[in-house]
C-alpha cells in the first residue's frame, strides 16, 4: 500500500564549501529524516555521490545536462514512485547552469501522478542586481508560473521548491498563482532559513542578516500536515549554511 503521506526537504546544501566537515552532517540529514522526496540546490559531483550512497532506496534524475549534477536535482523513494518524464526551463536564471528543474512521478500501484520541480534564484547580491536597483526574481518567478501552468496537469498535485533567494515577493506572486507555501497553508510563521550559524563561519562584524529565503509551495490538490526547518547537526556541525525546509503532505 502506498501511503498518501508524503515527507519533503527542499536543501541547499552549499556548493562543496567546508565539505570535509560536512559531509558527515549531511549523510547523517538524509539517512535520519529520509525524505520521500527531496529537491535540491548547489549540488555537485562530491555532494551527490554521497547522497547516492546515503539513499539506497531511492532514484533521481539521471540525465547528461550539467545542471542536473552542478546545480539540482530530485530524489524520490523508489518504493512508492516511478518517473515518467522530466525536464528543465531556462526562467532567465543569471547563472549558466540554473534552471527550473522538474519531474512527473507516478506513484506505484497507483494511477496517480504528482508534479515535483525545484529552482535556485538569483543570488540578492549579485552584479547585475548591485548595478540595477532591479531584482531579477520577480521575473523568474512569473516565468516559473508560467512553466508551472504549461506542465501540471488538470488535478495533479504540484509542488515548486527551492532556494528562492527572497522572502516576500515570490512568496506573493505565488500565492497569487495558486501556489500556497508550507508555512502559511498552516498558519505557522515562516522560520528564518539562512545563515546557519556556526556552520556558515561568518567573521565577526560582517553584515548579515537572517531569511526565509528557502520555500516549499503546494498547489490546491496537495494539503499540508505538517511543516518545520529542522536544525540538525553531526556534533557542531550543520549540513549546509541553509537550514532545510522538511514538510509532509497528503496527495
Amino acid at each position: 500500500m502506498i501511503p498518501s503521506r508524503l515527507s519533503i526537504v527542499t536543501y541547499n546544501i552549499w556548493n562543496t564549501m567546508r565539505w570535509d566537515v560536512r559531509e558527515p552532517a549531511l549523510r547523517q540529514f538524509v539517512e535520519v529524516f529520509r525524505p520521500d522526496l527531496l529537491c535540491l540546490q548547489e549540488l555537485r559531483q562530491e555532494t551527490q555521490a554521497c547522497l547516492d550512497q546515503a539513499l539506497p532506496d531511492h532514484d533521481r534524475i539521471h540525465d547528461d545536462l550539467p545542471g542536473w549534477t552542478c546545480e539540482s536535482n530530485i530524489y524520490w523513494n523508489s518504493r512508492y514512485f516511478e518517473e515518467v518524464a522530466h525536464g528543465v526551463v531556462d526562467v532567465g536564471m543569471l547563472e549558466p547552469d540554473r534552471r527550473f528543474f522538474w519531474v512527473r512521478l507516478s506513484l506505484v500501484g497507483q494511477d496517480r501522478t504528482i508534479f515535483v520541480s525545484t529552482a535556485h534564484f538569483t543570488y540578492q547580491g549579485h552584479p547585475i542586481e548591485r548595478e540595477t536597483g532591479q531584482s531579477p526574481r520577480i521575473e523568474q518567478t512569473r516565468r516559473t508560473i508560467d512553466a508551472l501552468k504549461e506542465l501540471v496537469k488538470d488535478g495533479e498535485p504540484a509542488f515548486f521548491m527551492g532556494d528562492l533567494n527572497d522572502p516576500v515577493h515570490p512568496t506573493v506572486l505565488m500565492h497569487a498563482a495558486g501556489y500556497t507555501n508550507c508555512f502559511s497553508a498552516l498558519g505557522i510563521p515562516p522560520v528564518p532559513t539562512h545563515p546557519c550559524y556556526p556552520t556558515t563561519n561568518i567573521p565577526l562584524g560582517a553584515r548579515t542578516t537572517q531569511q526565509t529565503i528557502d520555500w516549499l509551495y503546494g498547489n490546491a490538490h496537495a494539503r499540508p500536515l505538517a511543516a518545520q526547518v529542522p536544525h540538525c547537526y553531526c556534533g557542531d556541525i550543520a549540513p549546509s549554511d541553509h537550514w532545510p525546509v522538511l514538510a509532509v503532505y497528503e496527495v
